[in-house]
């Protein structure tokens, strides 16, 4: 924190000296006005930094590099206000700016000190941009957007992607089934062609449960895992108040939309392996089986693939933020498809775009657990998985919606099979929360593709009840239905 002028007074004389601004310092000329967008990366940057660092406003620099001093006028308590309120506002994991106001050459400067923030709390980004584009390391005087990567490395060690392997709260040892967790050893050494591990005595037992993150010591004492507790509790998780949030709510519609009547209804509890069985059996009770012939036998099958079904409910439950306990993780079976809705968004670094490619979860120790009870597959191979097995049933790929509180995965029905590449790129680009597009917008996606050819696509998806019109004439804009 500054408490010494001669502390900013000695980082500036060696930004004159340098001809350049340091990793602790940057400059920025006030004579246009306060803009916190022009703050933001040196915010991040400094939020990372272990000494944090200065923002000096009232300072001009030109293009050889060389210092003026022109001062900050009568902006000094704008500046300040302003740099509060975007702290507060634009950015995430942010601490409140330090100011200090101090003359210098003759003039009148601010200095705005940035604190360097806890490893539990990063990284700090610029709300907006998300992460990884909107946070920012300091490299020399540049400031510089974080790769996926780094990234990573930054939330691996924050407090919200540790959640899973945290105490418990209000559970014991005796609350884990040893039953369960001896037959999933089992079957682990079965797969895995090494000797079972014996667990009669104690001490065997704690250095197993430890090991795999089911359990861990808490002020000295083993306690179970949140991961543990939610995979091997003896009875349901939910009978702890801090868990009983974690259900997961089912409903079949008769028709296409929340308003058509309901015909079954369930909320689903247990522990995760038991929600995902439970989400999968609503599911496939839910959707109609369908008959054809092959060779000379009669064959039925579901209308969609359950390998599919199973893969989407399956990292519902392994994916989800569990630090989210406003609602449930949500299934939605209509008559043309099947919504699956999370409770938090995608994990910084994930987006819809890299989603295949992607190997990160916010539940490390969920993941490894279940994908051991074959309940995952290997990172980064359950998307294709579905793709795969819905193009087999001739159906669509999964459509995917991200917003800033869920994450839904949507699955469509056979009514949609002959929808078109444009259009399937149309939808999924309206997916984007509150996005709206003109005929123009959508004609501009595709390069080569007539005007005319683009308005039978919407015509199309407007008569399918996928997306609605709005407006008239030049104004006419496009948005999803669901």
């Amino acid at each position: 924190m500054i408490t010494r002028t001669e502390t900013v007074l000695e980082l500036i004389a060696q930004a004159e000296e340098n001809k350049s601004e340091t990793d602790r310092i940057e400059f920025k000329d006030m004579r246009g006005g306060f803009s916190g967008n022009s703050c933001w990366k040196s915010i991040s940057s400094f939020s990372h930094n272990p000494e944090g660092g200065y923002i000096i406003f009232g300072v001009a620099e030109d293009s050889s590099g060389a210092i003026s001093f022109v001062g900050v006028g009568d902006q000094a308590a704008r500046i300040k206000e302003g740099m509060v309120s975007y702290c507060r506002d634009d950015m995430v994991s942010c601490l409140d700016p330090v100011f200090l106001d101090f003359e210098y050459k003759g003039v009148q400067l601010l200095a705005c000190y940035i604190g360097h923030i806890p490893d539990e709390i990063k990284p700090c980004y610029r709300k907006s941009l998300g992460v990884p584009n909107g946070a920012c390391i300091r490299v020399a005087n540049v400031d510089k957007i974080i790769s996926l990567e780094e990234a990573r490395e930054f939330i691996r060690n924050s407090m919200p992607f540790k959640y899973d392997h945290l105490e418990a709260d209000g559970a014991t040892i005796e609350d884990l089934s040893s039953e369960k967790i001896s037959s999933f050893l089992e079957k682990s050494a079965k797969r895995t062609d090494r000797p079972s591990l014996q667990l009669s005595a104690v001490g065997s037992y704690k250095a197993t449960i430890r090991n795999l993150g089911i359990a861990d010591e808490f002020d000295n004492v083993l306690l179970p895992t949140r991961a543990g507790f939610l995979i091997f509790a003896e009875r349901p998780p939910q009978v702890l108040r801090s868990f009983s949030r974690y259900v997961i709510r089912c409903v079949h519609y008769k028709g296409v939309s929340p308003a058509s009547p309901i015909v079954d209804r369930q909320d689903i509890e247990g522990t995760l392996d038991n929600q995902i069985e439970g989400m999968q059996s609503f599911i496939l009770k839910s959707i109609p089986l369908q008959a054809s012939i092959v060779g000379t036998k009669r064959v039925e099958q579901y209308e969609y693939p359950p390998e599919a079904i199973r893969e989407i409910v399956a990292n519902a439950v392994i994916h989800r933020d569990y630090n989210t306990v406003e609602t449930y993780t949500q299934v939605s079976v209509f008559s043309n498809r099947i919504e699956v809705v999370n409770a938090g968004n995608l994990p910084p670094g994930i987006t819809v775009e890299n989603i295949k490619e992607s190997q990160f979860s916010r539940n490390i120790t969920m993941a490894a657990i279940l994908k051991d009870m074959d309940y995952m597959e290997e990172y980064g191979r359950g998307i294709d998985i579905v793709e795969s097995s819905m193009n087999k049933y001739g159906l669509m790929p999964p459509i995917f919606k991200n917003t800033a509180n869920t994450f839904k995965v949507t699955l469509l029905g056979g009514e949609f099979e002959n929808l078109n590449k444009r259009q399937l790129t149309i939808w999924q680009t309206l997916q984007a929360p509150d996005k709206t597009m003109t005929s123009a917008e959508c004609v501009a996606l595709f390069e080569g593709v007539s005007k005319s050819s683009v308005s039978s696509d919407l015509n199309g998806m407007v008569d399918m009840g996928l997306i609605e019109k709005v407006g008239a004439g030049p104004s006419t804009h496009y948005r999803a239905m669901y």
